[in-house]
Parts: C-alpha cells; sequence; structure tokens
C-alpha cells in the first residue's frame, strides 16, 4: 500500500524524547489514550505513535432524521499515527489524521519553504497555486492561481510574503533529485509546500525513508534568496532577548493611540488562519488567571476592536502604569474565535501569536513581525524598493499642479492637522470632502476639476507606516466609485453630495451637477498626496532616508494595484518647509 505523505520536521531545540514526553503529556490533557512503538525506517530508528480510538457516529448521523438512516451505516473511524524519524540532520516527522495539532508545538513552521529554496530554479520552475501574507493594506493574504508557463521569477515580491507553494519544478531538478520516484507517464514533480513538504506522489514505507535520505542532502545545499525578500530571523536569543521585548515596548507606547482610535503599526490576526479568523463572528478577549482558569474581558463582533479592548481594560484596572507589569499581562491574554453561534471556539490561543506589525529598532534595523515569524527585508531588496518608490515618485509626481497650499504651522508652533489643511481648498474648482464617509469610506479629502479631468486627492501628513492606512483608503474609494459609477441609482456619490451639503461645502453644485462631474469627465485621477517629514529630505529625491518599509510598500503596491484594476494614480509632495523650526 501507498500513501501521498507530507514530510515535517521537528525544531532543532528538541530532541526525540522531550518531543515524545511533550506530546503523550498534551494527549493525556485531552483525554487521549496513545501506544508507542519502536520501528525502522530503512536504517533510521523511529517511534510510531498511535492514538487510540473507536468507531463514533458521524456529524450527519445527527443532521438526517433517523427515519432516513435507517440501515445505513454513519460510523466512521479516523486513524491518528505520528511517525518520529530519528536522523543525524534532525527529527522528521509524518503525520495522519488528527494528530497534527498535538505536534505542531514542535515543528520548525518554516521547514517546506526553506527546503525548497535549495533546490529552486527561478527561471524554470513554473508556479500553479501560492498563498502569500500581505504586509500592507487591504489584503491580508491572497490565494492566487496560474495558467501553465508562469515562472517563478515572474512572481512580484513587493509586499508578499509566501506561506503555501505549490510548484512544478524544473525537469532537470525532478531528475536530479526524485529520479527514483519518476514514471513513464511523468517526468515532473510537483511540490506541495508550506510548513511541510510533499511531492505529490504515493510512496511505500520503503519510498518514505529513501525520501527522507534524499531530502537529508538536499538540507546540505546552500539556500536561494530569490523567492522571498524577506529573510525570517530564526535566532532564537535574539527573538527573546531583543524583539520582543521591543515589540512589547512599542504596543506600550502606542497604547493611547490605539485606544483612541488613531492609525497605528499594530494588526490582530490568528497567525496562518486568515479567513477563518476573519469570517468569525464573535471574539472573547480572555485573561488567563491559573492553568486552565481564564477570566472573559469582553466579547466584540468586531476585530478591529480587540486591540482597544484589551488596552483599556489593562488602563482602567491599572495594569499599564509600568513597562514590566504590562508585559506579564499582555502575555497573559487570549483569544477566542467563535462562528454560527457554536460555544467551541474555531481558534483560541494567546495575543502575542495575534500581533502583526512593523518595527524599528536602533542598530537593528526594520523587522516585520507576522504570524508569530520576525522578518527582515533583505538588503538588496531595499535598494530595489528604493528605487523602484523614486522612480514612481519622479515619474508620476504632479509638482504642486493640483495641491498648492503649503502645510503650515499653528502659532504655537505645532503643525497644523489634516483638516485644517483641507480646508485651505474651499475655493473654486475644489471641493473639500475631508470627514465625509458614507459606508466608512471617503471618497477622498480634496477633489479637483480642471478641464474635465477630476482629481481625487487623498491626504496624508508625513511618509512612515500612516502610508498603510493612506493605500487603504484609496483602494477603497476607487473600487466603491467604480462599482458605483455602474449602477444607476449611484446610492454611494449620491450620499457623498449629502454629506457635503450638510456641511455647506457643495460649492454651490446641486445634486445631478455633482454625479456629472463624474460620470461626463474625460479622467479620473486619484492622488496620493503626503509631505516629507524629515527636514532637509524632499521625499522624490531622498527616499532611502525614511525608516518606514511599509510605507514605502504601501507605496509601490498602491500604486500597482490602482493601475492594474481601477483608475491612473498620480502624486503630490506637499510642501511643508514651514512645520519645521529653523
Amino acid at each position: 500500500m501507498k500513501q501521498n505523505t507530507t514530510l515535517y520536521k521537528i525544531e532543532k531545540e528538541h530532541n526525540l524524547e522531550s518531543v515524545i514526553e511533550g506530546i503523550v503529556s498534551h494527549l493525556a490533557l485531552n483525554k487521549k489514550e496513545s501506544i508507542i512503538k519502536d520501528i525502522k525506517l530503512l536504517d533510521y530508528d523511529a517511534k510510531l505513535i498511535v492514538i487510540q480510538s473507536s468507531d463514533k457516529e458521524s456529524e450527519w448521523s445527527k443532521f438526517i432524521p433517523k427515519e432516513y438512516t435507517e440501515g445505513i451505516s454513519l460510523e466512521y473511524k479516523i486513524p491518528s499515527i505520528l511517525i518520529l524519524v530519528n536522523t543525524k540532520s534532525g527529527i522528521y516527522s509524518i503525520i495522519g489524521g488528527t494528530f497534527y495539532k498535538y505536534v505542531l508545538p514542535f515543528l520548525d513552521t518554516s521547514y517546506g519553504l526553506n527546503t525548497y529554496s535549495r533546490i529552486m530554479d527561478p527561471v524554470i520552475d513554473q508556479i500553479i497555486t501560492i498563498k502569500t501574507r500581505g504586509v500592507t493594506g487591504l489584503r491580508a493574504g491572497m490565494s492566487e492561481q496560474f495558467k501553465d508557463n508562469y515562472r517563478l521569477m515572474d512572481y512580484i515580491k513587493f509586499g508578499k510574503i509566501p506561506t503555501e507553494l505549490k510548484i512544478k519544478i524544473a525537469v532537470e531538478t525532478a531528475e536530479l533529485y526524485f529520479n527514483q520516484f519518476l514514471s513513464n507517464r511523468s517526468k515532473n514533480i510537483i511540490l506541495n509546500i508550506s510548513s511541510g513538504l510533499n511531492i505529490n506522489k504515493k510512496l511505500t514505507f520503503q519510498e518514505l525513508g529513501l525520501l527522507i535520505e534524499i531530502i537529508e542532502y538536499i538540507e546540505t545545499k546552500k539556500a536561494n534568496d530569490f523567492f522571498s525578500s524577506y529573510k525570517e530571523i530564526n535566532n532564537k536569543d535574539r527573538i527573546k532577548n531583543s524583539l520582543k521585548p521591543a515589540l512589547i515596548n512599542e504596543l506600550f507606547n502606542q497604547r493611547v493611540n490605539i485606544t483612541s482610535k488613531k492609525i497605528s503599526n499594530f494588526d490582530v490576526c490568528y497567525p496562518n488562519k486568515i479567513e477563518d479568523f476573519y469570517s468569525a463572528d464573535e471574539y472573547k478577549v480572555k485573561l488567563k488567571k491559573g492553568k486552565s482558569n481564564f477570566k472573559t474581558i469582553e466579547t466584540t463582533s468586531e476585530k478591529s476592536e480587540i486591540l482597544p479592548i484589551i488596552l483599556k481594560y489593562l488602563n482602567e484596572q491599572n495594569f499599564d502604569q509600568n513597562l514590566e507589569s504590562f508585559s506579564n499581562y499582555i502575555y497573559n491574554i487570549h483569544i477566542y474565535s467563535y462562528k454560527n453561534d457554536a460555544k467551541k471556539a474555531i481558534l483560541k490561543t494567546a495575543l502575542i501569536y495575534h500581533l502583526n506589525t512593523e518595527l524599528h529598532i536602533q542598530g537593528l534595523g526594520t523587522y516585520i513581525y507576522l504570524d508569530s515569524k520576525w522578518y527582515q527585508l533583505r538588503n538588496i531588496f531595499i535598494q530595489e524598493m528604493n528605487q523602484r518608490c523614486s522612480d514612481i515618485l519622479n515619474e508620476y509626481d504632479l509638482k504642486n499642479k493640483v495641491l498648492n497650499e503649503e502645510w503650515k504651522s499653528k502659532s504655537n508652533g505645532k503643525r497644523e492637522n489634516e483638516g485644517t489643511y483641507n480646508d485651505r481648498y474651499i475655493k473654486k474648482d475644489y471641493l473639500v470632502l475631508d470627514a465625509i464617509n458614507p459606508e466608512s469610506i471617503e471618497l477622498a479629502d480634496i477633489i479637483h476639476i480642471d478641464n474635465g479631468t477630476v482629481y481625487l486627492c487623498h491626504v496624508k501628513y508625513g511618509f512612515s507606516t500612516s502610508m498603510r492606512e493612506l493605500y487603504s483608503q484609496i483602494i477603497s474609494s476607487a473600487r466603491r466609485l467604480k462599482n458605483d459609477l455602474k449602477d444607476e441609482d449611484n446610492k454611494y456619490l449620491r450620499a457623498v453630495y449629502k454629506g457635503l451639503q450638510s456641511k455647506s461645502k457643495n460649492n454651490g453644485l446641486y445634486e445631478e451637477e455633482f454625479l456629472n462631474i463624474f460620470k461626463n469627465s474625460n479622467s479620473i485621477k486619484y492622488v496620493m498626496c503626503v509631505t516629507s517629514h524629515i527636514k532637509n529630505r524632499p521625499l522624490q529625491s531622498t527616499v532611502s532616508k525614511y525608516k518606514s518599509n511599509i510605507a514605502k510598500l504601501s507605496l509601490i503596491q498602491c500604486y500597482q494595484e490602482m493601475r492594474t484594476n481601477y483608475y491612473d494614480l498620480s502624486f503630490e509632495i506637499i510642501k511643508n518647509d514651514a512645520c519645521f523650526k529653523n
């Protein structure tokens, strides 16, 4: 008999005895009986662990009325097994049935992608499907499928971290490493890659041992940096002593901004379960009080409320009076996600694993914390990204043709806010829509009409992580406008007009005149309007001097996505010399 198995690997810090002890303890906690046997896989010593289970009724047996199921068996058995193979290069695991959750705490979840990077050929390897995790904008994650001959080198790397991949490797690579598994019917090897590695072939028990020998050899090869623009940080000492403390410190410093609903560089999502987390109906925030004792702090149906709820609670209980106390409580906060009124959570884990952010640490550089993993942009990619930003800004800069007002300081020396700046465009050929957002979508901060061209300007001070919000605002606006112009009722645009009218900012326009601005325009152009925030660092020519990689990735992705799916995107770099003291 043959099985299509996926090969995983245990993290190097664990030995065979500690893994078995941890798994058995976890099984006992969940009242699962198990049997452990010593086995041999070729010349490798291995352990077979089987969860004892008996036949049980399928969930369908409770769904279908008994009168219809008489004489029909709706019982099933799920075999749950784990094979741990001890080798010189580490411990490999083969997982069957429902065993994955019990071994997950010990797995190297980057193993599959890291192993593939040692045999990849970016020029020849063809992507079939890919799942990525987005670090900017509206797309938290994306699943893409490709037609034949879509090569790895054609894939756009900006702002995406790969999490799963199905790829047809080059014939030469297949013959070099996996020749034993090729047949006359097919000379191709398709790899399924995620936290594990699967060669998409059914194997005998002995062939599984042979595959482990091959993979051991592949692991001695040098990894290729091409596939990802991000280098995963695996140094546990650096994570423990520098990165995690910096993460908590940044959350501590940002807590007022987050509770007051201002933009921050923190997102919340269950690691590697984006769809499940985003589609949950309810989230419970719980504080761990003991080994199995949790206190529910609050329940919300809005995922965006989770972090404000937590930080507000810690403040009200005086648990955030100093960083040490704050840190202790943050590590004991857990998030439970529920769906379809079920009593059992579909997802649950500590808050620390839910956090996603970008951090700049003095002396160490800029890091991305995403899905409980740490990444750092590779130097060659940073250079490429800086050059791409500079090229886009220089080519599509409107040179203050649309927004020519300077951002000024107030009498107290502080810079004026965004609303005050926008209101200086209450004049002919302009409409100020700041804070008018029907359906929670802001069409623009400022609209300028010039010879039949409509410029939709979205304004933000500075070039930092707030660019992520600006990117999201522009994409949301463009998508809603495009859909509204296809709709004869134009409900969204009419709602925008009512907002203008209520604030007496409609500039003498009637409703139909406002609609016709868009319906009869020669061209609709979006404009991303930002400022420098470093003195004597004009953004167009010194983008490399700005630290936020999120800002740069947001600019690039917004440009690409707008021009591909919606409208042209241009840029205005607003003058702001008056905001800097001499």
